[in-house]
């Protein structure tokens, strides 16, 4: 058969699809205009998730400016206000002290965890081959600080996944890009200290603020 006897099977089967939703009477007509509206809803909600999947993954893979607003609410307490302010006033990495294990306590906001109950964190800001990266890792309810005598080889063999820190005048940023969301974080240390004050971003409803001290 020819080509274009499958082009009319196919433009009859079309036909024969508007026929099916032509309204027969007022009863008929509802019925039918609900089975004929089922498809295209089902294309339109798809379409939606696709598009907020496609902008959700375009806007996790944009480098920030600074966070703002991190201090909100009751997240906000004494603690995690202070470290706000001082991470508002720090600048950039302290390239002279590389590589440097940092350790101390972290504060988060979502709906896991208390936003008042220190949790323990520590950073490697290390260099390998003319890049800065970090390695770390994030305790949550322990009872002890089990970071705070690390020392740089120690963090090096324990802390083996290392993300690339891109440097800038007055902050440092990096993100773990293996997820749809990534973890975001900027590092900032204040001029008269050598504490890392730390902000980061999980996914899109996670929030932490870390003040760690150099080992």
């Amino acid at each position: 058969m020819s080509p274009d006897f499958y082009q009319i099977r196919k433009s009859q089967k079309n036909v024969d699809e508007l026929k099916k939703c032509r309204p027969q009477n007022h009863v008929r007509a509802l019925f039918r205009v609900r089975l004929c509206l089922v498809p295209t809803v089902k294309t339109i909600g798809v379409g939606v998730v696709i598009w907020f999947f496609l902008i959700g993954a375009i806007n996790a893979s944009e480098t920030m400016g600074l966070p703002t607003n991190v201090c909100l609410g009751d997240f906000c307490g004494p603690m995690q206000k202070d470290i706000w302010n001082r991470f508002q006033g720090a600048s950039g990495l302290k390239l002279r002290l590389i590589p440097s294990v940092y350790s101390g306590t972290c504060y988060y906001d979502g709906q896991a965890y208390d936003p008042h109950i220190p949790q323990f964190g520590s950073v490697l800001v290390d260099q390998l081959n003319d890049n800065v990266f970090f390695s770390g890792k994030f305790s949550f309810y322990e009872q002890t600080h089990a970071y705070a005598d690390m020392n740089v080889e120690t963090a090096r063999k324990r802390f083996r996944r290392h993300f690339e820190i891109t440097l800038y005048d007055m902050f440092a940023y990096a993100e773990a890009p293996d997820s749809f969301a990534p973890f975001r974080y900027w590092f900032r240390q204040e001029a008269d200290t050598d504490i890392l004050l730390l902000v980061g971003y999980f996914g899109f409803s996670y929030t932490m603020l870390c003040a760690m001290n150099r080992n």
